[in-house]
């Protein structure tokens, strides 16, 4: 081996080993600043929100998560946000309208279906049958943060 390929060898490995213990600090450091959370739905409360209407809910710094429990015909009015929206249903069935190619549309989503709503996307939900719904909306919903119910879940009531 020559004096240059000694050199090269020795460059090429200062700067791997440089590289690698950057991309470990940065790791570390942002593991050390994430906040984890740990939830049981199962633990939490539900509360009613409109006529045949609970949730249970919680948040991340960037997205939320929610159980509805609805009873048959339960009704959640026409509304939109500026969050995505998908939802899966794990028991019961819904009826839906949504827009869909610039069209109101009514869509049936049954156990072990999804449906998911682009942000500013306007909805309706009526529970065909006993219902659970886990919803998962990104960003967190800021109109939910304050004990206050949005206008069109007063509408429920």
């Amino acid at each position: 081996m020559n004096f240059k390929s000694i050199l090269i060898a020795a460059v090429v490995a200062t700067i791997f080993v440089g590289t690698t213990v950057n991309a470990q600090v940065t790791t570390i450091d942002s593991l050390a600043t994430s906040k984890v959370q740990h939830f049981n739905f199962d633990d939490m409360e539900s509360e009613n929100i409109g006529e045949g209407i609970q949730r249970k809910w919680f948040h991340g710094e960037k997205g939320q998560m929610t159980i509805f429990n609805l009873e048959k015909d339960a009704h959640i009015p026409w509304h939109q946000h500026p969050n995505e929206q998908i939802t899966y249903i794990m028991s019961g069935k819904v009826k839906i309208k949504t827009i869909i190619d610039g069209k109101e549309t009514f869509v049936e989503v049954g156990a072990g279906e999804v449906i998911v709503f682009p942000e500013n996307v306007p909805h309706e939900f009526w529970a065909l049958e006993e219902t659970v719904d886990l919803d998962v909306h990104v960003p967190v919903r800021q109109d939910w943060l304050t004990k206050e119910l949005p206008e069109y879940l007063k509408k429920s009531k």
